[in-house]
């Protein structure tokens, strides 16, 4: 599934997703979502169960705002 569909499914959500495809620049292009939540405490609970070999990723598919510091 492609990270914009994700976006469309999943809207101001939490998403665990399995990276499939990523661009040159490392950047995920496609996804196998693994798990959703409104709660990120959640996601990060399963990302804990997830096997070590296993790339996955988290996104968030709302809009974020304040101020962040990364």
């Amino acid at each position: 599934m492609k990270v914009t569909d994700v976006r469309k499914k999943y809207k101001n959500t939490w998403v665990l997703a399995e990276v499939l495809k990523e661009n040159t620049l490392n950047q995920v292009l496609e996804v196998r979502p693994i798990f959703a939540s409104k709660d990120r405490n959640k996601i990060y609970e399963k990302m804990a169960q997830t096997p070590k070999d296993k790339a996955v990723t988290t996104l968030y598919t709302g809009k974020l705002t304040g101020s962040f510091l990364f």
